[in-house]
């Protein structure tokens, strides 16, 4: 089994409680672990038996993008499905830090994680 992390992924999405905080999009940073296996005696030079790191980044900025949800717990339940679902992995790990709101607190950072 490979276990993969892809870490502070900068994305922008409109998230918030308030109408007010969602006008504007906002940076988060997402780090994102999981884990696939490849069969037995597969190539492990062959990207047909291995994940798309590039596809999974670009899939997740995207959906995390173009989403409305109100908080991150939403954000991170609703795209670790996506993702499981999409590019057939397991064990996905979503960690959201929302850079704003840490700065607004005196905080180095403000993260929700599954």
């Amino acid at each position: 089994m490979f276990n993969v992390e892809i870490k502070n992924l900068k994305v922008f999405a409109n998230i918030g409680i308030t109408s007010q905080e969602r006008k504007k999009k906002q940076l988060l940073k997402v780090t994102l672990n999981f884990s696939y296996t490849v069969l037995k005696g597969k190539d492990l030079e062959s990207m047909s038996n291995l994940k798309d790191y590039s596809g999974i980044t670009k899939s997740l900025k995207q959906y995390i993008n173009q989403s409305k949800y109100s908080t991150l717990e939403k954000l991170i339940t609703s795209s670790s499905h996506m993702l499981e679902k999409r590019f057939k992995l397991k064990k996905v790990k979503l960690k959201v830090n929302k850079t704003a709101v840490a700065k607004r607190y005196g905080a180095e950072s403000v993260s929700v994680s599954n």
